[in-house]
């Protein structure tokens, strides 16, 4: 682990973090949708709870990594892995998001008016935003170790 930078160090952190603390929120979500008690306040609750919780452990994650590594400088190969990684998230965000809103386009021509509840409309945006992540972190990932 030592003969990695920083940011490949901060993207294996992030991404381990981020599909725990993801499951987690993801699962509870789905529990409470299943005993009919998914509303936005419970959503809100979760939400910022799993948030907080996900910044306390990447802080520390990040204090630790950073003591041990000390400074580093970020190159312009760093730089570049960042730019592409993060294209191509947004690309997945975007298509996301097209989806969310066909989604709801389609659903109100064929009246499936469940598709268009504010709590559903919410956690599909918090999918697309979780996959967009974890498609840029793992991509930062596997560009720092194909050496790109």
């Amino acid at each position: 682990m030592s003969s990695m930078s920083f940011q490949e160090k901060s993207a294996w952190g992030t991404l381990a973090s981020l599909l725990v603390i993801g499951a987690l929120y993801f699962s509870s979500v789905v529990n409470l949708w299943r005993a009919e008690q998914l509303h936005m306040g419970a959503m809100f609750g979760l939400s910022v709870g799993f948030t907080v919780l996900l910044v306390v452990i990447l802080v520390g994650f990040h204090i630790i990594v950073a003591a041990i590594s000390g400074t580093e400088n970020e190159d312009e190969r760093d730089r570049l892995i960042a730019w592409r990684s993060g294209h191509i998230g947004g690309f997945v965000l975007g298509f996301g998001v097209v989806s969310i809103v066909l989604m709801i386009i389609g659903s109100g021509m064929v009246g499936a008016t469940f598709w268009q509840t504010p709590v559903i409309i919410a956690n599909a945006l918090m999918v697309a935003i979780f996959v967009s992540t974890v498609v840029e972190l793992a991509l930062t990932i596997w560009f720092h170790r194909r050496g790109i």
